[in-house]
């Protein structure tokens, strides 16, 4: 076995020092100019389209994989495509046109005015990526440039050039994955501030009549207008996310929502305790009404209610909460990645974080978890008891 520690230490510890030094002359300025760029972009509606080669190619994937999925923040995903990850595209156009078109093809055909060209080449010469950058400028995205510390060619053309300043190739990857990271930070708590607690409508902030669609009975529980308001004065956004599979069943139609929803936000907005926002989702797979009658990804327990109102109200999902009332709530509270609270008698098979008596119950928890104190009474409390 090779005893690196004694043979290796100067060659290694060659890379590690380059590294710090690299990091100590990071370019921020230029970062956070990327990050703004691209945080601009998605609000606009546009995409983020990713180029480069070999090592380059990987970052790019990297760089997409956190924006479509998450960096630090569970929220709405965001649009982006790095321009090697379909095989065939590429192939095709490499063996028609030449390898040098590769990614201006791609540009040309999927690129539009509003998107952002992420060019990735370390040497700052490669031609398939310069390429694509004078497509991505033709077709009016703007352009950002992953370099190495003399820009080369490509830091001419784009309109943020981010050189990492370093020697060598591999310091420059390393200094190429930090700035991923920091544009993805950057961009997360730009697009993506605030907090919220997601509420089921029956039988967590009013009482459960069977499919209820008569304003005039509409009757809020106990705690319910005091707790939403407290939650308000904490900064989080209140969000109501109710299943109303009785519009597939034919029991009422969309209208009767709206009223339902009209009469509540009055009785809230009576106790300085208004939703921000209501979702609903109409469908159910054993119904009868068309369009309704169909599977679709915003019945609980899927998220999609939650991920939809992430996006409309700028939505830190790991900083939020889903509250209700059965375990579909709960599932769909886990996969979009807020913590739960079980409130009342019904069991769940996949546990919440906490579970309450009550909706003061509830509010006093997630008002004790933040202000750092903690998880309440255990198990037999009337204040809810955490699993």
């Amino acid at each position: 076995m090779r005893d690196y520690a004694k043979n290796g230490a100067g060659r290694h510890g060659g890379y590690a020092a380059r590294a710090r030094d690299m990091l100590a002359g990071f370019p921020h300025e230029a970062a956070e100019k990327a990050a703004s760029l691209v945080a601009s972009c998605y609000e606009g509606g546009g995409k983020i389209l990713v180029c480069g080669n070999g090592g380059s190619a990987t970052e790019a994937q990297h760089l997409v994989a956190e924006l479509v999925g998450k960096f630090e923040r569970d929220r709405a995903s965001l649009p982006a495509i790095a321009l090697h990850q379909n095989p065939a595209s590429l192939t095709a156009v490499a063996n028609d046109y030449g390898y040098d078109d590769a990614f201006a093809h791609q540009v040309e055909a999927i690129g539009s005015p509003g998107d952002v060209l992420v060019a990735i080449s370390t040497s700052g010469a490669s031609e398939n990526v310069a390429r694509a950058v004078l497509a991505a400028r033709e077709k009016g995205l703007a352009t950002i440039g992953y370099l190495g510390s003399k820009g080369g060619r490509i830091g001419g053309l784009v309109d943020v050039p981010v050189a990492i300043g370093a020697p060598d190739t591999a310091t420059v990857q390393a200094g190429h994955l930090v700035l991923t990271h920091t544009i993805c930070g950057l961009v997360e708590e730009t697009l993506f501030p605030n907090k919220a607690v997601f509420l089921d409508r029956d039988g967590t902030l009013i009482v459960n009549r069977h499919y209820g669609s008569d304003p005039d009975r509409i009757e809020l529980l106990d705690g319910v207008s005091e707790g939403l308001r407290a939650l308000r004065e904490a900064d989080f956004k209140l969000i109501l996310v109710s299943n109303q599979s009785g519009v597939a069943r034919g029991y009422f139609d969309e209208a009767a929502i709206g009223r339902m929803h009209d009469k509540l936000q009055k009785m809230l907005d009576a106790h300085g305790a208004a939703l921000d926002g209501l979702e609903y989702c109409p469908h159910h797979p054993d119904g009868d009404v068309a369009p309704y009658a169909v599977e679709c990804a915003c019945r609980k327990p899927a998220p999609g209610m939650l991920r939809r109102a992430a996006r409309k109200h700028g939505l830190n999902l790991s900083a939020s909460w889903m509250v209700g009332d059965i375990a579909a709530d709960v599932e769909a509270g886990r996969r979009a990645g807020a913590r739960t609270v079980l409130v009342g008698p019904e069991t769940s098979p996949l546990p919440p974080d906490f579970r309450a008596a009550d909706f003061g119950a509830v509010v006093g928890h997630i008002l004790g978890e933040e202000a750092g104190g903690g998880p309440m009474e255990k198990t037999g409390s009337t204040a809810g008891a955490r699993l």
